[in-house]
């Protein structure tokens, strides 16, 4: 039997990282080792119609997973493959498990809600026998965290799924699930869930509070597959944390060290972590560059969105790494909620003057579903977009129909000039006009061209 995953994504005209989508690739791994014929099509680097994806994989069962950002892409590809496939479709992800009775109602039969790893093999299993209607309904109100269109075209639900996945148990993603020609680098993905509570961030959500995390021994031997059968020579680690502790990052950095893999390698962390020991750990393993989210330099906006992180902090973490010789990419968030003046959402500008990382991404407030922006919108000054628009929710352009009490789009739109005004006073290049010589580039929404990694 044929399983399709198909990971939907606008992709915004590019300015999406291309990094083959490593949910659905577990998935498709874990199919694969129990006897189903799997494979990966990615919308975000493969244009191609949907009737020419399915008549070249001819799948018996399809697999959806999307993005709330892509979810009006989504709602076309359901609509679209329901006039061609007869077949089951299913569905997964952060945006299907938020919103799963929607998703349900727009054509799919059966969305996976949270992690997927411990039900993808039962669920298959449940869809490839020849029980239908109420039986197969018995059968897939058995298999916990599921919501399902029923034999009488009710929604249900399975119930809530409390057994989290163990991160060392989930096999090493196959990548010959993908169309590698299709990417510049491999990726890697070694965790779950989040110990901080960034009212921005919905990452922590559906992995859990507290956060979970392979053993640097497990992590060491899926990048030398990578190495020794794909001659990866620049890994991007797409966790939002390297690594939970200390103790475990400089661990895994001696590991490495020892193998001597001759791999590159880049990872994102918050800037409290880059103490100058940390650092010369990650120099010296491999790490080229290290991406941090500092999102602001006020004092107040830290606060005000549970970052837990000061601006002294974010200084000095820049300023270890671009000391300790690593390439530093930054991140900053303009128009987020609990500023007093417009200058807070310029805070910024003073610490990439001050410490100078070689990347700064510069990018809107979202409130995404999932999030205590999202789900205490009002309290915030924050309206809302109905559901339809939620694709217009993109931190590289102007979001949509979101309203904000204490900024107007005009003031938005002024702040994000007055940035590109000061980079560039500051020497740095816009990425619509960079080369790979510029030591300083920017991104932001007044750009059409992203980062590449």
């Amino acid at each position: 039997m044929k399983i399709l995953f198909i990971h939907v994504s606008k992709n915004w005209n590019g300015r999406v990282y291309a990094e083959y989508p490593l949910g659905v690739g577990i998935m498709a791994t874990m199919a694969r080792m129990n006897g189903y014929d799997a494979i990966v099509h990615d919308m975000a680097v493969d244009y191609s119609s949907m009737v020419d994806v399915l008549n070249r994989h001819k799948p018996d069962i399809i697999g959806l997973s999307f993005l709330s950002t892509s979810s009006r892409t989504a709602k076309s590809v359901i609509n679209e493959l329901r006039k061609i496939h007869t077949g089951p479709i299913i569905a997964g992800g952060i945006h299907s498990s938020i919103f799963p009775n929607e998703v349900v109602a727009q054509g799919v039969d059966v969305v996976v809600v949270g992690e997927g790893e411990n039900k993808i093999i039962p669920l298959l299993n449940c869809l490839k026998t020849t029980a239908q209607g109420s039986a197969r309904s018995m059968l897939l109100g058995t298999i916990p965290g599921l919501v399902f269109c029923d034999h009488d075209q009710k929604i249900q639900s399975s119930g809530f799924d409390s057994i989290s996945v163990d991160i060392n148990l989930i096999p090493p993603v196959d990548r010959t699930v993908y169309d590698l020609s299709k990417y510049t680098h491999h990726s890697i993905i070694t965790s779950r869930g989040c110990p901080y509570r960034c009212k921005f961030c919905c990452s922590w959500g559906p992995g859990g509070k507290k956060g979970r995390m392979a053993s640097p021994e497990r992590i060491i031997t899926e990048i030398e597959s990578l190495v020794r059968e794909f001659n990866a020579k620049t890994i991007y680690w797409a966790d939002d944390m390297f690594f939970f502790n200390k103790r475990d990052r400089l661990q895994f950095c001696n590991l490495l060290k020892e193998r001597d893999f001759g791999v590159e390698w880049i990872a994102q962390l918050r800037a409290d972590n880059l103490d100058s020991e940390l650092v010369d750990a990650l120099k010296t393993s491999g790490c080229v560059k290290i991406c941090i989210g500092a999102e602001t330099g006020d004092a107040d906006l830290l606060k005000s969105i549970d970052k837990d992180l000061t601006r002294e902090a974010i200084v000095r973490g820049i300023n270890n790494s671009v000391a300790g010789g690593l390439k530093v990419k930054t991140w900053w968030i303009v128009g987020l909620p609990g500023a007093t003046g417009i200058n807070a959402h310029l805070s910024p500008l003073e610490i990439i003057e001050e410490t100078r990382p070689h990347e700064v991404a510069v990018h809107n407030f979202i409130p995404l579903p999932g999030t205590i922006y999202w789900e205490r919108a009002q309290n915030y000054g924050i309206h809302l977009p109905d559901q339809d628009s939620l694709e217009d929710l993109y931190y590289y352009g102007i979001p949509g129909d979101v309203r904000l009490d204490y900024l107007s789009k005009d003031e938005l739109a002024n702040i994000l000039y007055q940035y590109q005004c000061v980079l560039k006073q500051l020497g740095y290049v816009p990425t619509d006009l960079a080369s790979d010589n510029d030591k300083y580039v920017f991104t932001s929404p007044m750009q059409k061209k992203g980062f590449s990694i």
